[in-house]
């Protein structure tokens, strides 16, 4: 079953004229979807209007039948549909660890504890919860966004190097985590990488090259 897909979508930046994603046409079905590609591909391009994040310079993004920017209702997706892990941690800094990680039930008009108590076990920050984002380590600001990504038990995650700032074992961790994610709330994965080791975790792979993308 297709969860999300895009009819050749393309990006241009009028700074340098520089098309970054060149008529991408995908079918995203449940599971784990990960792409690779080098700096520079137009992958961080392709994942941001995918997710609504970046209107494309021509064609379209569907998701539940409706074109993504066109159609749908943006804030109602964003609340309870979709999940976003950026390379930046984007952690709101006047506030501690728990209520960034709380955030998304928050917008959600929702108090998930179980959730939260789940989550910050897993990703081990327990002792964390009562810090502000200054305080904390790189990959502890990386594992919170995380955290707060995944409160909400999104239908589909987007992820833009999720696991960028993290030592190995951290890695293996939130990998974990993620596919058991997938697994349990029936979701889907949509993630950007370097790290070749995560494609075991990949239903479909993907590579992109100077904008185009291509199934390995």
């Amino acid at each position: 079953m297709v969860i999300i897909s895009c009819e050749y979508i393309s990006k241009t930046f009028p700074q340098g004229n520089v098309q970054a994603v060149k008529g991408a046409n995908i079918e995203f079905e449940k599971g784990i979807h990960i792409i690779m590609g080098k700096s520079g591909s137009g992958k961080s391009t392709l994942l941001h209007m995918l997710g609504g994040l970046e209107k494309p310079t021509s064609g379209r993004v569907i998701y539940d039948g409706l074109d993504l920017y066109k159609e749908a209702d943006m804030e109602d997706i964003r609340k309870y549909h979709f999940g976003f892990i950026f390379q930046a941690y984007n952690l709101i800094p006047e506030i501690n660890v728990k209520d960034n990680i709380m955030m998304p039930n928050y917008i959600a008009k929702r108090k998930d504890t179980k959730r939260f108590s789940e989550l910050v076990k897993r990703l081990g920050l327990e002792r964390q919860i009562r810090q502000m984002p200054e305080t904390l380590s790189g990959g502890e600001q990386q594992r919170c966004a995380i955290a707060r990504a995944l409160m909400n038990r999104p239908k589909i995650i987007f992820a833009d190097e999720p696991t960028g700032n993290l030592d190995e074992e951290n890695k293996e961790n939130v990998m974990r985590l993620l596919a058991e994610t997938v697994r349990e709330n029936d979701a889907t994965l949509i993630m950007v990488t370097h790290e070749s080791d995560h494609l075991k975790y990949a239903d479909r792979s993907y590579y992109m090259r100077d904008g185009i993308i291509e199934r390995r």
